[in-house]
């Protein structure tokens, strides 16, 4: 009696186990693909989910995709989980390749360049503000530490106040920035310029109300690649050789990407 007891609680735990953290089992026969990119127009991630997905299940080897919206978020799960592959910024990449053992394999890319820009904006009739030596707010989305060492090569430092003298209010997406810059809830904003074209055809006044005050250099768009160790060599080129033959519009359109070009070292 009392073994058969033991017995029904194990299975009740079980169950229990299987019942709060599903993913811990869901995911062992499957691949996972982390996405984060936080400078696309696209804020719906759960179509994104669906939509790649979809196209996913036209790959040899089922494979979980799962976006992220918040860096840390993002970091703490490649770290944790060790993803097969990973979609995310080129500045990302570039500065933890080694970390986590990362190999690119396709760039995106937009408008036929692999590369895009931003834009420091601010509403209208506040240069004297964005002048005054004393302080300086400004909305962006996250480049993780070091964001003002980053900032100051990708901008000129001559376009406004002193980077040390820089206060950054990290946002989620561009359009936060843009909405806190147009209502006057920061100074400045760094965005895409992609971005602000998108909005000025959901919202051109609200694009109105800002003034562009400085271009950035050109910045690495996104790249797609796999951790080492987790896949092989042979599962990644596959998986390469699918991204380029499946180029699916409605997934290349959620991804706000026209295509790939090869990216490999």
């Amino acid at each position: 009696m009392h073994n058969l007891k033991r017995l029904n609680l194990v299975w009740w735990l079980l169950w229990l186990y299987l019942l709060i953290v599903p993913g811990q089992v869901a995911g062992d026969d499957g691949l996972r693909f982390y996405y984060f990119n936080p400078d696309s127009p696209q804020n719906n991630l759960g179509r994104l989910k669906s939509d790649m997905e979809f196209l996913l299940e036209g790959f040899d080897t089922a494979i979980e995709f799962q976006p992220f919206a918040h860096l840390t978020d993002f970091d703490a799960r490649v770290r944790s989980d060790r993803p097969a592959f990973v979609f995310a910024p080129h500045w990302y990449l570039k500065r933890h390749a080694d970390e986590i053992r990362f190999r690119p394999l396709l760039q995106s890319v937009r408008q036929q360049q692999n590369s895009y820009r931003k834009l420091l904006v601010a509403r209208l009739g506040r240069d004297s503000e964005i002048n005054r030596p004393e302080r300086l707010t400004l909305a962006m989305t996250s480049l993780g530490p070091g964001s003002k060492l980053i900032l100051a090569s990708m901008l000129n430092p001559d376009s406004f106040v002193a980077f040390d003298k820089l206060s950054i209010v990290e946002v989620p997406k561009d359009a936060d920035a843009i909405f806190a810059a147009a209502l006057g809830q920061v100074d400045v904003a760094l965005v895409s310029q992609a971005n602000m074209k998108l909005f000025r055809k959901i919202n051109p006044r609200l694009i109105d109300s800002l003034e562009v005050i400085s271009e950035s250099t050109p910045i690495d768009m996104p790249v797609l690649g796999y951790i080492d160790g987790v896949v092989t060599k042979e599962q990644a080129a596959a998986l390469k050789e699918f991204m380029f033959s499946s180029q699916n519009s409605t997934v290349m359109r959620t991804l706000q990407i026209e295509g790939w070009s090869s990216h490999e070292r």
